[in-house]
């Protein structure tokens, strides 16, 4: 009987300190500064989104979201110092697709996926196919056409080697049954300073960079890259309408933490960037931005990991292209 005592209240005790935990770690986070980490440089989507979500939770937090930018070999600098960091949920790091690429690309990296937690899946958008407006093709089945033809290739621009639009501009060429000229550039907007001033006709763009410059026709939009059309370009249809149907490739924005942080911690943050996602004041800065704001818990984060490394990892092996 005393054994039975012991163990029932053994048990009762257990239990009382795992409900109990939750709530006192959220209660107690943050006492300290938290670091958001951006591997690349200030100005970019990525960076303005991260500085958003850190400005609303520094509002109503005890302690400040400070945007650290640790740019440097397409963000996996700044990611293996993630995976080094103690995982406490003070150091955290907004990422984009790439985040998966990076793992199939880069053959000597410190980290893989699998060191990471997935915290919030917080926007996504489309790419713009734009092209110089003196550009022979105003729509992707003249482009497809004229590309089978040209013997020389159609030049095709891209922030580098291994960016997402390089490996978005693969998977065109392998379901259009084309090849483009890959151009890698120093990132997006001297690729599209020279698609304006006419050194090449074509770029992938995101709306964020390209809007503005559509409006004032000095680029012209032939198609976008996600499911359904931009609702700031209802007249341009998708590229699975225009003669390459099944294609998608979006830019997804999350926030993930270094692996073993405590899941109590990853809820609490989660649920705190969600209430920031929804105020009506974010919603319309990403609208601006032609960024669709998503809400998608860890589980769910970690399911489009999963689908996006099989996708790409098809498309990166056929294409054969190699990051040293």
């Amino acid at each position: 009987m005393k054994c039975l005592i012991h163990t029932v209240l053994g048990g009762c005790l257990t239990a009382a300190i795992a409900l109990a935990t939750p709530a006192s770690a959220a209660a107690d986070y943050p006492n300290k500064p938290v670091r958001l980490m951006v591997g690349m440089a200030p100005g970019g989507s990525n960076d303005t989104v991260a500085r958003m979500v850190a400005a609303e939770l520094s509002k109503s937090w005890p302690q400040p979201v400070v945007v650290e930018n640790k740019p440097g070999a397409n963000s996996t600098i700044a990611t293996g110092e993630l995976k080094r960091a103690e995982p406490d949920g003070y150091t955290l790091m907004l990422v984009i697709s790439s985040h998966v690429t990076n793992t199939l690309l880069y053959p000597n990296l410190s980290y893989a996926l699998t060191d990471f937690a997935p915290v919030s899946l917080i926007a996504d958008t489309p790419f713009v196919l734009v092209a110089n407006p003196t550009f022979g093709p105003s729509n992707v089945p003249d482009l497809i056409r004229l590309a089978k033809t040209k013997a020389s290739g159609i030049d095709f621009g891209t922030p580098g080697q291994g960016s997402t639009q390089h490996i978005s501009l693969e998977l065109f060429d392998q379901m259009a049954g084309v090849k483009m000229n890959h151009i890698p550039y120093k990132g997006g907007a001297p690729a599209q300073t020279d698609v304006i001033g006419g050194q090449i006709p074509l770029i992938f763009a995101t709306p964020t960079q390209s809007l503005p410059f559509i409006k004032q026709q000095k680029l012209k939009a032939l198609g976008v890259t996600s499911k359904q059309r931009l609702a700031q370009l209802p007249d341009v249809p998708t590229l699975a309408e225009s003669g390459v149907p099944g294609y998608e490739a979006n830019v997804w924005f999350g926030i993930i933490a270094p692996g073993n942080t405590p899941p109590q911690t990853i809820a609490f943050i989660h649920k705190e960037i969600s209430r920031v996602m929804q105020t009506p004041a974010i919603k319309a800065r990403l609208d601006e931005m032609g960024l669709t704001p998503l809400d998608e818990s860890p589980a769910q984060f970690q399911q489009l990991i999963d689908s996006e490394k099989a996708k790409w990892t098809d498309v990166i092996k056929q294409s054969n292209v190699k990051v040293e």
